[in-house]
């Protein structure tokens, strides 16, 4: 199977991504422990990534490098996903899923006593999926007359996604008890699939040829297949299709974050991002017909004698235009109990609702003339890829305990809703609700500057029904079975 990125950016489906708060972003092996809970307690470069500000709790005489003016972390993520899916009429659907390894990469250091700066470099949604699902044709019967049901067609679905980040971020101490921070996130966006698609009836235009017009009148190509089809209902007919895109210009995102001495023994965090810079994905798409129009099409020229597709494939030019990604609020809390245990809380909320909205691909300029002559005009079409999430709300608890006087221990659960519904992408699977984690660090002796992370993070096994497709009804009631295993790793070098 083909990969749209080098082995080592690869990551499975962004299930991961909603363990976290929405997204991969700024998950260390230290929040990651505690299920993202910790991001409170600013113990990574990375925490930065989702609150600017918790980047003057790395510096000073509470951490565990008091005189350290810089710090480099290092991180690598083993995913590994395991899904299986049911169609609605209960078959099981061949699923192959890649176990993969992504990089992370965080610097951070003092400008002076009250200020510090940091930039990360991340992957921030990333899926890797294939499958070979078996389909109904709209127009293509078992029997030329029409009995015997839909004749079925094997269409092979793929997605490679990744998205990469590139995060400066700068915080400031206003007093004892407050600091401030803002940051960008830099991003930029690949997509490769192979998969199908249902096309309405009414996007054939195009009018019939001449020889059919002496037979059925002056019509559409449209009116003329939906007229044959009548007694069966049939309005739509399936494409398949393959291609890849990227983001003509990397979207931006604004962070703005703050933290709050409370008290001696807790601190609340809290962030908020605006959404993201609009930017348009483009790339090339190949069109085949062959199994349904393609295969109609060919039964006519079989019956008159006359050809009217002489080619049922045609590469276009692919747009979705105008893609911005969510706005994201949080809170978070830690509270030390003495100098050895500590709790965390994180709340997230993330605008998935408002981000699906109108996502229409734009195929134009078809390199087969003959595609003109059925949809009319320059052979332009608009898909709508179906997309209908609710928002997100994510939960998170943990604890950390100091274990003597260099080894800390940690723990966490976690929440999440399923913002998924509707149409499924092919190869993004539906978030799963509960997860769980435990880390542990190796903190560095008084003349080492290396302290030693990880974290092993399970999605629980969970069945998920998805709704009505309107990119492919052949996915409509699809039932995920899911779980997810993921172990961060890494070090942190302060100096």
């Amino acid at each position: 199977m083909p990969r749209l990125l080098p082995a080592v950016f690869l990551l499975c489906s962004p299930v991961l991504a909603a363990q976290q708060g929405g997204e991969l972003t700024g998950i260390s092996p230290i929040s990651a422990g505690t299920a993202g809970a910790g991001v409170a307690g600013g113990g990574s470069a990375l925490d930065a990534s989702t609150n600017p500000a918790s980047l003057m709790n790395l510096f000073g005489s509470h951490t565990r490098h008091p005189n350290a003016q810089s710090r480099f972390e290092l991180y690598g993520r083993f995913v590994d996903t395991q899904t299986d899916i049911t169609d609605r009429n209960g078959n099981a659907i061949d699923v192959s899923q890649d176990a993969a390894i992504g990089p992370w990469f965080a610097f951070a250091q003092l400008i002076d006593p009250n200020v510090a700066w940091s930039i990360a470099f991340q992957p921030t949604l990333g899926a890797d999926f294939a499958a070979t699902r078996t389909t109904d044709l709209n127009l293509v019967t078992v029997n030329p007359d029409g009995s015997g049901g839909p004749m079925q067609d094997q269409v092979p679905m793929e997605t490679q996604l990744m998205q990469l980040a590139l995060e400066p971020s700068l915080a400031w101490r206003v007093n004892r008890d407050w600091s401030f921070g803002v940051g960008l996130s830099i991003r930029d966006t690949n997509l490769e699939t192979t998969a199908a698609t249902e096309l309405g009836l009414s996007k054939l235009q195009g009018d019939i040829p001449v020889g059919l017009a002496n037979v059925f009148g002056d019509m559409s190509w449209g009116d003329l297949i939906q007229q044959l089809g009548m007694d069966r209902g049939v309005d739509r007919f399936q494409t398949e299709f393959s291609g890849e895109a990227d983001s003509g210009m990397p979207t931006i995102f604004l962070k703005f974050g703050g933290t709050w001495q409370a008290t001696e023994q807790t601190q609340v965090g809290f962030w908020f991002r605006p959404q993201s810079t609009a930017t348009d994905m483009e790339g090339k798409v190949d069109v085949d017909l062959s199994a349904d129009l393609g295969a109609f099409v060919e039964g006519l020229e079989d019956i008159l004698s006359e050809d009217f597709l002489d080619d049922p494939r045609s590469s276009y030019d692919f747009e979705l235009a105008s893609i911005a990604f969510p706005r994201q609020a949080g809170m978070s809390v830690a509270h030390r109990f003495d100098n050895h245990d500590r709790f965390h809380a994180k709340f997230v909320w993330t605008d998935w609702s408002s981000t699906f909205s109108d996502w229409n691909v734009h195929l134009t300029n078809p390199s087969n003339p003959e595609f003109q002559g059925y949809l009319g005009g320059d052979g332009s079409v608009d898909v709508d890829l179906g997309l209908n999430w609710r928002d997100s709300i994510v939960l998170s608890a943990g604890y950390e305990a100091d274990v003597g006087e260099r080894l800390t221990l940690r723990g966490g659960v976690g929440w999440s809703n399923n913002p998924v519904r509707g149409s499924v992408f092919s190869g993004v699977a539906p978030y799963n609700t509960m997860h769980a984690a435990v880390g542990a660090t190796l903190w560095g002796g008084p003349q080492d500057v290396f302290d030693w992370h990880l974290a092993v993070i399970a999605a629980l096994p969970e069945k998920w029904t998805s709704g009505d497709n309107t990119v492919l009804s052949d996915l409509s009631r699809d039932e995920f079975n899911q779980q997810v295993l993921s172990v961060m790793f890494g070090c942190s070098m302060s100096w």
